[in-house]
């Protein structure tokens, strides 16, 4: 995966360097996560699934292999983020919980294109393609609030989502598919990702991730 996410971000280098037929671009959006896991015991698979809210940016060069076809190379920050609550309120204690999980990732789409003119300052272009994902950080903090007998005391804890204590995948390749509506130098673009790689490396867990994804774009 390493040496596949070197080769596509060596290739994005050379074609920067040409000028014929190209763009350059800066785009950002809103791109929730959906992971979904099947533990599997026996005969017997149960599904669960947690969502997340996303944020990109980052820039993106289409070289134009004809007037209507091309190939993107784009290279983005994410970061995703959830924030659940939870109380329990008995006899003699009570309490409250807030747990707060962050994720960093760095992806590098590799979107094929085709446009539709539509007159002189518009056009529709559909993509398709494979995008690479590497999650440079994650962690879960997590504050509980508990009350004994009208005492109240408070706890704060952090669990890493990498490192050597955990069963994540730092690596994600996921298939992208969607729209995009340009006029003049601005674009509009929506689509959809499914993840192909299991996320988690412990073996009777498999999670996938997946998404919509919408954005704005400016192309110099």
């Amino acid at each position: 995966m390493k040496k596949t996410i070197a080769i596509v971000a060596c290739t994005a280098v050379m074609l920067f360097a040409g000028k014929a037929n190209a763009q350059l671009g800066y785009n950002g959006g809103y791109a929730p996560v959906t992971l979904t896991s099947a533990y599997t015991s026996g005969n017997t698979t149960t599904t669960s699934s947690s969502e997340m809210d996303g944020f990109f940016a980052g820039v993106t060069y289409n070289y134009g292999i004809t007037d209507n076809l091309g190939v993107a190379f784009g290279l983005q920050g994410r970061f995703n983020t959830k924030t659940t609550t939870g109380n329990a309120d008995l006899v003699v204690v009570s309490g409250n919980s807030k747990s707060t999980t962050t994720q960093f990732l760095l992806d590098v789409p590799v979107f094929v294109n085709y446009s539709l003119h539509l007159g002189s300052s518009a056009k529709l272009t559909a993509f398709a393609g494979p995008a690479f994902s590497y999650a440079l950080a994650g962690n879960t903090h997590v504050t509980t609030t508990t009350t004994v007998l009208g005492n109240s005391s408070t706890s704060e804890d952090d669990y890493a989502m990498y490192g050597d204590n955990s069963n994540n995948n730092r690596f994600d390749l996921t298939a992208a598919f969607g729209l995009q509506f340009q006029y003049s130098d601005f674009r509009l673009f929506g689509g959809y990702r499914l993840g192909l790689i299991d996320l988690n490396t412990d073996a009777d867990i498999k999670t996938t991730s997946s998404g919509l994804f919408v954005g704005l774009g400016y192309s110099l």
